[in-house]
């Protein structure tokens, strides 16, 4: 079946002409700088980095797994949300640092064990690459031969299956996603090219009908959309370059339906912003098509266009002045600028345009310089000196906000749902004081435990009116006014149709250490309102609560050591460094309610730096009345 395949994709029309032996992920410009720049101080840190990493890789058994892997987002523990940590030698017992214990006799666990051997596999082929481009020890290409070699016997025996071992529409063989066999493929091929010298005939015949042939079998049955079919093209483009067949790519790229140009149109919004809504979930298929757009150009295809170029630049401008972006939607929490320099470093070597110099020159104020994808760009990078200052700017098409006044920073996100990683949580803001968010948004854990669709998946874990202990409906509000000012900004948004019958409406506004938060909801009917800011540190007030048991729906039930304050007109409490004063209407008696939930997920170093404890401080607002009219006024 697959030669048939093949067969029929060789007389496939394809939009470039076939040239023999111009089938290259590396042109040998790219190559004269890789060179180049290993001779630098920053690039020989790079190349030692690089042989760390096969040096500690070749500690351990470098034998493929017989088994097939399954689901990363499964390598957590289900209490903590904390990725397990990866052990070698203890295939079936996973350690928690938080529990202090290991986690035994879990399939699930034990499968995504074995997706981690892959990961750490594919990054040994690519500093193994790095290594041999450099100093053409002829070791490193053979360490990749005898790897490719390995995977190409085992590959075959793998079952097609899902993450949860069944036979799914989506399912891959090394993983239990596609989606992770595409990425795999996406680098590994790129390793398997600069080796290829190095091989014997048979062992390349031997690597492309084990690996190569049938993994791009896989991913061409495997017709998707949105950030999937990004990165099965990105797989793709890559397996047909591996196997010198421009009907593999040309499908990769123009396939009607899936190719990368329909996706690009499909799912890139005309600010440049991804349509699923979350940072975590623009870069990640902004990768692939990175990895694309450099790999097609042996083929004579430019897709560096003006579409990538918004979705690089359209980012730098929705940061915090940490760098770090609000983590809408579903993601890993801890998204920024710094994580993406490898990317940037790419961008400024095809577009060499100023705009990436000064995003790099922002991120090497907190990192040094050390992404292997920084050797091709042979250009000496300082560190910028001063916070970059990026003016107050809403995004029209993504639907959301963003007030500055100096390093402070405040967030309206009112646009569209997301689609299939979006949550519930129209007019939820963020805020940021310049050195953590104060009002979070926290993303989501890994998706694997309890607390993904129990807590952070709800209307509740956002800092947004929650109607009646429901969630919001899938839906998208409008921008209402917009305005800049010299020191900040004003912003207004309405959803109306959120909840049934009920008109909501916020309006921020900041102004020096001043933001004004006034926000509304109307209706025929009476409702139980509750105005949420989930909060990183504990407010204080200056008298004591009552104990509550919070029970209106299960998402509720998340929140402990819960108490309750009965008050009328307004209050005040402290927070860290900020006073907030929230204000209702005289006549009317409403509850404040706090406690403690789960928190922004433990994450990079950074991230536990800056939110040790893994906690939030919901504080609730509670009314029960037709309209809710609430003003809360932060002071810094």
């Amino acid at each position: 079946m697959i030669r048939i395949i093949i067969a029929f994709l060789l007389f496939l029309p394809f939009a470039v002409p076939a040239k023999e032996s111009n089938y290259y992920f590396f042109s040998m410009e790219d190559v004269e700088n890789i060179r180049s720049s290993s001779q630098t101080e920053w690039g020989q840190a790079i190349i030692e980095k690089q042989k760390e990493i096969v040096d500690e890789r070749r500690k351990h058994s470098l034998r493929v797994p017989l088994l097939e892997g399954g689901h990363l987002h499964d390598y957590f523990c289900p209490i903590h949300n904390q990725v397990f940590r990866f052990d070698w030698e203890n295939p079936h017992a996973h350690y928690c640092v938080l529990c202090d214990k290991y986690w035994k006799d879990n399939n699930r666990f034990d499968w995504a064990w074995i997706n981690h051997v892959h990961l750490h596999n594919r990054v040994y082929l690519t500093a193994c690459m790095y290594l041999y481009l450099v100093t053409e020890e002829v070791r490193y290409a053979e360490y990749i031969r005898d790897m490719m070699l390995d995977y190409a016997s085992k590959y075959p025996t793998y079952m097609n299956h899902d993450t949860a071992r069944g036979a799914g529409p989506w399912g891959g063989k090394m993983f239990g996603q596609s989606l992770d066999e595409a990425v795999w493929a996406s680098e590994a091929c790129r390793a398997y090219r600069i080796a290829q010298p190095v091989m014997t005939n048979k062992e390349i015949r031997k690597i492309e009908t084990g690996y190569l042939t049938p993994c791009a079998d896989l991913l061409l049955r495997r017709r998707g959309d949105a950030n999937w079919q990004v990165w099965h093209n990105s797989g793709l483009i890559a397996l047909g370059i591996a196997l010198e067949n421009d009907s593999i790519i040309n499908t990769a790229v123009n396939d009607p339906e899936c190719g990368y140009h329909v996706q690009m149109e499909r799912h890139v919004r005309d600010d440049g912003w991804w349509s699923e809504g979350s940072p975590v979930y623009h870069y990640y298929p902004l990768q692939a098509m990175l990895l694309s757009a450099d790999a097609v150009r042996c083929r004579g295809i430019d897709l560096y266009d003006d579409k990538l170029y918004k979705m690089l630049a359209a980012p730098a401008s929705a940061v915090y002045a940490d760098l770090f972006f609000p983590s809408h939607n579903d993601g890993w929490y801890g998204e920024s600028l710094v994580a993406q320099a490898h990317l940037y470093e790419m961008a400024q070597v095809r577009y060499q345009d100023p705009f990436f110099m000064d995003v790099l020159r922002q991120c090497y104020r907190y990192t040094e310089r050390n992404s292997v994808e920084a050797l091709l760009n042979h250009t000496r990078i300082p560190a910028a000196s001063n916070l970059a200052s990026w003016p107050s700017v809403y995004f029209k098409d993504a639907g959301f906000a963003v007030l500055r006044s100096g390093e402070k920073t405040a967030v309206l996100k009112y646009g569209s749902h997301g689609g299939g990683h979006g949550h519930p949580d129209k007019l939820s803001i963020s805020f940021h004081d310049g050195e953590k968010e104060i009002v979070t948004d926290m993303g989501t854990s890994a998706y694997g435990v309890p607390a993904f669709t129990g807590w952070y998946r709800k209307t509740l874990s956002h800092s947004t009116l929650t109607v009646d202990g429901k969630d919001q409906r899938a839906t998208a509000g409008e921008l209402v006014s917009f305005e800049t000012t010299r020191k900040g900004g004003k912003v207004k948004a309405q959803v109306s149709d959120a909840y049934s019958g009920v008109i909501m409406e916020r309006q921020l506004t900041m102004q020096k250490n001043k933001l004004i938060d006034l926000f509304t909801a109307t209706s025929a009917e009476a409702h139980l309102y509750d105005y949420v800011l989930i909060l990183t540190e504990e407010p204080f007030f200056t008298h004591e609560g009552e104990a509550v048991v919070l029970d209106d729906a299960p998402a509720y039930g998340y929140i402990t050591n819960a108490t309750k304050r009965t008050m009328s007109g307004f209050f005040s409490c402290k927070m860290g460094n900020a006073t907030l004063t929230i204000s209702l209407p005289d006549t009317l008696q409403f509850e404040v309610i706090t406690g403690e939930a789960p928190g922004i997920p433990p994450g990079n170093e950074r991230v536990n730096e800056k939110y040790p404890e893994h906690l939030c401080y919901p504080l609730i607002i509670r009314l029960k009345h037709k309209e809710l009219k609430i003003r809360t006024e932060w002071q810094f």
